[in-house]
């Protein structure tokens, strides 16, 4: 029996706990593994009565996008109009319950009929019910998927409990890009002869370009990171090398806005926050034995949420799966530095059909909102929920003449993708 509906009561901030679900933790956003509590109220035993005072959208999906792109045709000079239609789940919605926002990270191409959209799903917590605010008035109506809504503008979105105690308000806003390039394009650059141990090395942004380093260097603000025995070594040309500190470490897997990360001879996870001149201990969600062993790579990008702060992934593969990579993400504010940051393991859920598989070579990509992943399976992965789903990705197909059998791919600060194979092939993606 559905409590009474009563649209009153001021704004309450119900703060929200960590979900031990890990996999669904990016609509959560939880940042830095602090907890936030979303209190639900039961009521009483001897009625047959149960209303929730928990307010929250869980879930926000968009449904069938029309897209119009404009042809000239070469012989005649006239224009057509082109409609295509794009699956809304291909741009997940990422959901800020501590900022009252959703978005899309991935942009939708030009030409995307945002005046007009359905929605596919909306859940909302315990049984709330959600409602949108007209574009002209205070006024709201309620909300269901046979809707099609205006996102030329962010909407107001506000979803009243079980119980009509409390509300809670998102601003929901629909991202198009404004490029009009929207086909991505491989390009071959060279042919090289085989690179020499190239199962060792694997590319980077460096400045203005990429380069092919050996693994375990890793690069921080256009300087360059190495572990020379105990010694760590810095490079700003990749070529010139200066000691800047000793330390007993075992490899150099990563680095962030402010922070370089290792793990040491004894299978810690470490972080240094004054180039390599000293090193604490991370805070693991977990036993340090699921961190990934070899083929260790990582990616960091800002996460859009919350200023100053980065996005961390770390893949790779361990002797605790053996068909799978193992995978850990860390959400880590650098302004003020927030040492309470967690690193936290993402176990492979059984009803998760879209894994990245376990492989050897393993480098990430940031790329316009996902992530790539390529390696040793001659495959391009992609995955536009920060590591959770992996798929082939139909935008950025591999290039049908590739050959080789160890890939590795990076981004450069133009926007470009690049990718060389041990056969010596170098090639360059990007929107035409």
């Amino acid at each position: 029996m559905t409590a009474f509906w009563r649209i009153v009561g001021k704004f309450a901030p119900d703060l929200f706990k960590q979900d031990k679900m890990k996999h669904i933790f990016t609509t959560l956003c939880v940042l830095c593994g602090m907890s936030f509590a979303l209190t639900s109220c039961l009521g009483d035993d001897n009625t047959d009565t149960t209303s929730y005072n928990d307010a929250a959208i869980t879930q926000f999906t968009m449904g069938k996008i029309n897209c119009y792109t404009q042809s000239t045709s070469s012989k005649t000079g006239n224009d057509t109009i082109i409609k295509s239609t794009l699956t809304g789940s291909n741009y997940p919605m990422t959901i800020d319950h501590i900022g009252g926002k959703i978005y899309n990270q991935k942009l939708l191409p030009v030409g995307s009929d945002v005046k007009h959209l359905p929605l596919a799903s909306i859940s909302t917590k315990n049984g709330g019910v959600a409602f949108i605010k007209s574009m002209t008035s205070d006024s709201l109506r309620s909300v269901n998927t046979s809707d099609s809504l205006d996102f030329s503008q962010p909407r107001l979105f506000r979803v009243y409990s079980n119980s009509g105690q409390h509300f809670r308000d998102y601003t929901v806003t629909v991202n198009v890009s404004t490029t009009s390039g929207t086909t991505f394009e491989w390009k071959k650059k060279a042919s090289d002869k085989t690179f020499n141990d190239f199962a060792n090395q694997y590319l980077v942004a460096f400045g203005d370009t990429v380069m092919l380093v050996n693994r375990g260097t890793v690069v921080k603000n256009d300087v360059a990171y190495r572990l020379n025995g105990t010694e760590i070594e810095s490079s700003t040309d990749l070529n010139n090398w200066q000691t800047v500190a000793s330390a007993d470490l075992k490899q150099l897997v990563g680095a962030g806005t402010v922070e370089l990360f290792a793990i040491d001879n004894d299978g810690n996870l470490k972080h240094s926050t004054d180039d390599g001149q000293s090193w604490q201990d991370e805070l693991l969600d977990d036993d340090k034995a699921l961190l990934p062993a070899e083929n260790i790579a990582t990616v960091c990008f800002p996460f859009s949420p919350a200023d100053n702060t980065d996005y961390m992934l770390m893949v790779g593969n361990s002797q605790q799966d053996n068909e799978n990579v193992t995978i850990w993400r860390k959400i880590s504010q650098y302004e003020p530095i927030n040492n309470n940051c967690k690193w936290v393991y993402m176990p492979v859920d059984a009803n998760n059909y879209f894994t990245l598989d376990r492989q050897d070579g393993l480098s990430l990509a940031y790329y316009k909102g996902s992530i790539l992943a390529a390696g040793s399976l001659m495959a391009l992965y992609e995955s536009l929920d920060q590591g959770i789903t992996w798929k082939t990705p139909s935008n950025y197909a591999l290039p049908e003449n590739l050959n080789g059998t160890l890939l590795s791919i990076t981004a450069d600060k133009a926007g470009r993708l690049w990718l060389v194979s041990d056969s010596g092939e170098i090639w360059v993606g990007s929107e035409e």
